[in-house]
């Protein structure tokens, strides 16, 4: 997976070095990229994933994914388009005896043309409100039809204490 990581990071630094060759106007077009609007539809979409996610609300969930995402979960292989993370997030979700909530954070974005990237972390919590887990994952958005949605995204775990 660190593979594919590598891969992603290099073709969005191709992507930066492509958009520096561009004319002038494409230039003024990068600057007026507002980063905390985008940093705040973000954060928007990761709080609705949550909410539906801890609804046990499948389809709330892929609302998120384009038609053609990926997603590179912890410990599991590349999910490939919305239908079959639809079938991964129902099948995880009738398994799923814990009871916990889990919240994201938007840490950073970066942004170019219709791209944006998103790191962030999760929180996991029991009932109680102690917290079971935690965790990182970066995800990359376009915009489309005027909307981001998440084309690609990877997620693992902190190491539990005492592991």
């Amino acid at each position: 997976m660190k593979n594919q990581l590598f891969i992603l990071l290099m073709a969005l630094g191709l992507l930066g070095i492509a958009c520096e060759g561009k004319d002038h106007d494409h230039e003024h077009e990068e600057e007026k990229l507002d980063l905390t609007a985008i940093k705040a539809a973000l954060q928007e979409m990761e709080n609705a994933y949550s909410v539906a996610q801890d609804a046990k609300d499948a389809d709330g969930v892929v609302v998120y994914y384009a038609d053609d995402a990926q997603n590179l979960p912890n410990n599991a292989p590349i999910t490939k388009g919305k239908a079959a993370i639809l079938a991964r997030v129902k099948s995880e979700m009738a398994k799923d005896t814990s009871n916990t909530k889990t919240s994201f954070e938007v840490v950073e974005v970066m942004a170019a043309g219709d791209l944006a990237v998103e790191i962030g972390k999760s929180t996991t919590k029991a009932a109680d409100g102690s917290v079971v887990m935690t965790g990182k994952y970066i995800s990359v958005f376009e915009k489309r039809d005027g909307k981001y949605v998440c084309v690609r995204d990877i997620w693992n775990n902190d190491k539990a204490e005492g592991e």
